[in-house]
């Protein structure tokens, strides 16, 4: 049985570069104890946070054992994530989920890296073979990173796997899309009848993007502040998704309900076809 509510924590922390990337991790700690004492459930750091980030692949620095040493102290689950340089050779943007006592629940391989032009990537980055879902205290949650978020399958396929809340760090950097990127957040809540979170790192002067939308309205956003918390209200989410339209007024609900259900899947086989122009994740690109 999911959980009627959450209580979510976002940090938009103003993250630090080299020669001194390593104080994100004390950072982290800081803000899950912060959450933590506000009464959060689970935060979510951004795309790369701690860290270690892409662009540097030198450091080296671990936060694994801090990070779940500050979810067990605090009592708070958390997600961050980090780029590695895996088994294969390759590095890829991987993502943890650790519950209230520290342990792994997911470990997700970035399976849509960023488009990036090599000359900006510097180090290509490898896709991941699968979707992330996972649960905890009841809550089945997906991960879907960046700009993964503009796909609209991976969310999709989340939540008909039973995703009521969406985790979306986002790496930052793209201040000249922040309008549409906050869009994309709300249309994926409310096509899909779920919560969506998003929330990226602040480089330097640039403002953030940071926000929590529900299926109906927006719960929280900011592009300044550094944790940003919200109740998720779980029932309204399976309610949402049991019933069906109506033209009844004043009506009970702020989006079309039942979207989840009125799907033809038997129309929708170009969806999973290969085309000639999709993108190729998987040759590695040089840069120029």
């Amino acid at each position: 049985m999911a959980a009627g509510s959450l209580r979510l924590a976002v940090a938009q922390p103003r993250t630090v570069v080299n020669p001194d990337a390593e104080a994100n991790v004390a950072r982290a700690v800081e803000l899950a104890a912060r959450a933590a004492d506000l009464g959060a459930d689970l935060i979510l750091f951004p795309e790369g946070y701690p860290g270690p980030v892409l662009g540097k692949p030198r450091d080296t620095y671990e936060a694994a054992e801090t990070m779940a040493a500050a979810a067990a102290d605090h009592h708070i689950s958390v997600c961050w994530s980090r780029m590695e340089r895996c088994d294969d050779g390759n590095f890829r943007l991987v993502v943890y989920a650790l519950d209230r006592g520290g342990r792994q629940l997911l470990r997700y391989e970035r399976a849509h890296p960023a488009t990036l032009p090599p000359d900006e990537a510097r180090v290509w980055v490898a896709p991941g073979p699968d979707l992330a879902l996972f649960e905890t205290d009841g809550v089945r949650m997906g991960i879907v990173v960046c700009s993964e978020l503009w796909i609209p399958e991976p969310t999709r396929v989340l939540a008909l796997q039973g995703a009521q809340v969406i985790l979306s760090p986002a790496g930052g950097g793209f201040t000249s899309l922040t309008d549409n990127w906050q869009t994309i957040v709300r249309a994926r809540a409310i096509e899909n009848l779920c919560h969506v979170a998003m929330t990226n790192n602040i480089w330097r002067d640039e403002v953030g993007a940071a926000m929590i939308a529900g299926p109906e309205y927006v719960l929280v956003n900011s592009g300044t502040e550094e944790l940003l918390l919200a109740n998720l209200d779980l029932d309204r989410v399976e309610w949402l998704r049991a019933q069906d339209d109506s033209m009844v007024e004043p009506k009970a609900f702020s989006s079309i309900p039942g979207l989840l259900r009125a799907r033809r899947p038997e129309l929708y086989e170009d969806l999973v076809k290969p085309g000639p122009d999709l993108y190729d994740f998987h040759t590695p690109r040089e840069p120029g």
